[in-house]
């Protein structure tokens, strides 16, 4: 009896032992981080000299930890206004394009009928539950471009096979005769040359802000196409040359955008981005003026 007693008292010291040990888990379960929270408009736009006012993006924050999807940041119902020249126009919620489950339907609004005008200020207000929003944006003229070219250089780049193959870098530079307080970017479309439909889009990158009026030179970021011989791809697609105009007061948005790394402009940016959407909104909206000239990627002396 004494060994079964003992035995017993054993088994209840280790079982007490554990439950001292277990039961400060089971209360201290981890907490989920809560972060503070305001729920504010997004508005995110580009209007390009030429083109109809479209694709205005507007949306909402959600909280920091939500994992993101265009369904939670969707904005359907916003009362959303684009002012020029003294006039009102009322915005709407552009259609659902494609019923792909892969295409989500973001809440994009246009103006039917507005065409973006070069040298104009357009305003946005957006109202939606008890938030309102605005923004401003002025559309530069087009650059005075005097001459463009695409120059390349055959580079030798070794695989992770350890073999060598040949590179063609790209780099575009166009010349301008720039005016004061706008910033000019500059980069490579191809294009089919028998539709003209946009095949890719490269080397689009740095900007340059210019404080008073002088002829400049830009050179977009270099681009590499792997094994495409030069007369291969001159023959299969044009090349142009793209040169991009916005007003001065859209650099400091970009400068702090840049701090990505990204080079889209509605890339995620970095920290402390620098919007020029005001009031219960955050977000970008500007203007751009666009040339295209065609060039022959030539190989560099």
């Amino acid at each position: 009896m004494q060994t079964i007693g003992k035995t017993l008292r054993s088994r209840f010291v280790v079982y007490f032992c554990l439950l001292i040990f277990f039961l400060p888990l089971w209360f201290c379960t981890p907490q989920t981080p809560t972060l503070p929270y305001e729920e504010k408009l997004v508005i995110r736009g580009l209007l390009e000299a030429g083109q109809l006012v479209s694709d205005i993006q507007i949306s909402k924050t959600i909280p920091p930890l939500e994992e993101f999807t265009y369904e939670k940041v969707f904005v359907g119902d916003a009362q959303a206004t684009i002012i020029v020249d003294g006039q009102s126009y009322p915005m709407q919620l552009q259609p659902r394009t494609s019923t792909a489950a892969t295409v989500p339907y973001r809440s994009l609004y246009r103006v039917p009928n507005l065409r973006v005008m070069e040298g104009k200020t357009y305003s946005i207000e957006v109202r939606w539950k008890t938030l309102v929003a605005r923004a401003e944006a002025r559309v530069p003229f087009a650059a005075l471009v005097d001459s463009v070219s695409i120059l390349t250089s055959i580079v030798p780049v070794r695989t992770t096979l350890g073999t060598v193959v040949l590179d063609t870098v790209f780099e575009s530079r166009a010349v301008i005769r720039a005016r004061s307080n706008e910033l000019y970017r500059t980069g490579t479309n191809l294009h089919d040359p028998q539709t003209s439909r946009l095949l890719s889009s490269r080397g689009f990158g740095e900007a340059t802000l210019t404080e008073s009026s002088r002829i400049i030179a830009v050179t977009s970021n270099t681009w590499r196409s792997n094994n495409v011989a030069l007369p291969l791809l001159n023959a299969r697609t044009q090349s142009r040359v793209i040169v991009e105009t916005y007003d001065g007061a859209f650099y400091r948005y970009y400068q702090t955008r840049a701090r990505s790394g990204q080079v889209g402009l509605f890339s995620p940016g970095g920290p402390n981005i620098e919007w020029n959407v005001t009031g219960d909104g955050l977000g970008e909206f500007a203007g751009v003026s666009i040339v295209q000239r065609v060039a022959v990627p030539r190989l560099r002396n």
